[in-house]
């Protein structure tokens, strides 16, 4: 079995390949640059090859992964014209070009698709950007052209998460003392651990239906930013200095849970607690 992962330098990119090495399959990484340290028997592809057809006899896939994701942050601001590219145009060309009908695209869409439970209500531009593949990948399937497994996350952590996403941010500032500016905390987050979603997604290789099928990828209990706080004062057993209400809120949060439109992933694993999730991470 040949298998390609779509953003395969990325947070859950890096531990996908890592699970899937010591499964017997041929796994490819469709990455934009080369990365300094590679997994062992992963053959990676640079995008632009993929793109520009400077790669002769390239494979079809039996399973193509999609775990290209990027988004604009308060510390690094990408414009809206860059995320289409980066999260619609690319991934999409390189699934069509590397698949056939037989081909499972597993793809990684985001709750924030479907703000306040309206499916496909996007409100921000990444949200945008993700819900234009997500349309693609469904008008293809319902072709004929591959299956697609459309797997919808809200918020993943795990060691060696980006510096500046929420959980870092906060492990950071226990480590050095200093003061956290944050928003008034009453937004829900759904935390996944890393390693939990990769065994998840890797199981829809064995499980998926014919045609579209959409899922969300999390279990229904939510905290609130502030929950999420102080369960980590309860482990590293020091108060966190926070500026509650410094920062505004962004616009897409979640303050009460939306409905979701459409099942929970059957093959969800979440074996891992939230206070060892969190303790993991911060080893």
């Amino acid at each position: 079995m040949k298998v390609l992962i779509i953003g395969g330098n990325g947070f859950l990119g890096r531990k996908l390949l890592a699970c899937l090495g010591g499964m017997e399959v041929e796994i490819y990484s469709a990455v934009r640059s080369f990365p300094d340290n590679r997994v062992e028997n992963c053959r990676y592809i640079l995008v632009d090859e993929i793109i520009g057809l400077r790669i002769q006899n390239l494979p079809e896939f039996d399973v193509i992964i999609n775990v290209a994701m990027k988004r604009s942050s308060r510390t690094l601001y990408i414009s809206d014209e860059v995320l289409s590219e980066l999260n619609f145009s690319i991934p999409l060309e390189i699934i069509r070009r590397t698949s056939s009908e037989s081909t499972l695209v597993i793809n990684t869409s985001t709750y924030i698709q479907n703000f306040e439970g309206a499916k496909g209500n996007t409100v921000e531009a990444y949200g945008a950007s993700k819900q234009l593949l997500t349309e693609a990948l469904e008008a293809d399937a319902l072709k004929g052209l591959y299956q697609v497994t459309d797997l919808y996350l809200f918020t993943l952590y795990g060691p060696s998460d980006r510096s500046t996403h929420l959980i870092p941010l906060i492990f950071e500032a226990f480590k050095n003392g200093t003061t956290l500016a944050l928003t008034e905390g009453l937004q829900l987050v759904n935390l996944l651990y890393l390693e939990d979603a990769a065994r998840s997604i890797i199981a829809a290789i064995a499980s998926f239906k014919p045609g579209y099928s959409p899922y969300y990828l999390w279990q229904p209990k939510y905290l609130t930013v502030r929950e999420l706080v102080l369960t980590i004062e309860e482990i590293v057993g020091v108060r966190l200095d926070a500026q509650w209400g410094s920062l505004a809120y962004s616009g897409h949060e979640m303050f009460e849970p939306w409905p979701i439109p459409f099942p929970q992933y059957p093959g969800l694993s979440a074996t891992t607690t939230l206070v060892e999730g969190l303790t993991k991470s911060m080893l």
